[in-house]
């Protein structure tokens, strides 16, 4: 019988990979952003067989976007899962 999941340390683990794979590309932009962050979550110990899940990540590091994995829910105006201040 396997463990538990522990998904703040998945989640923890997943945004070390990403982070490790942005700081990569920002060292050097010739990388393969794709296969660098399989790298680093296989590392880690994290399977990965969502391939939109991966070009969606490499894509926001590529094109400078924050990625996050943080638990708190946004709730600013504008925000994914907030109020989006529309009238």
């Amino acid at each position: 019988m396997s463990e538990p999941i522990d998904e703040a340390q998945v989640r923890a683990a997943t945004q070390r990979a990403v982070d490790a794979t942005a700081t990569a590309y920002a060292t050097d932009a010739h990388i393969d952003v794709e296969d660098t962050l399989r790298r680093e979550m296989a590392q880690a110990g994290l399977a990965l067989d969502d391939d939109a899940w991966v070009r969606e990540v490499a894509h926001a590091v590529r094109s400078g976007y924050p990625v996050s994995f943080a638990e708190e829910e946004p709730t600013t105006p504008g925000s994914l899962g907030g109020d989006n201040g529309g009238a």
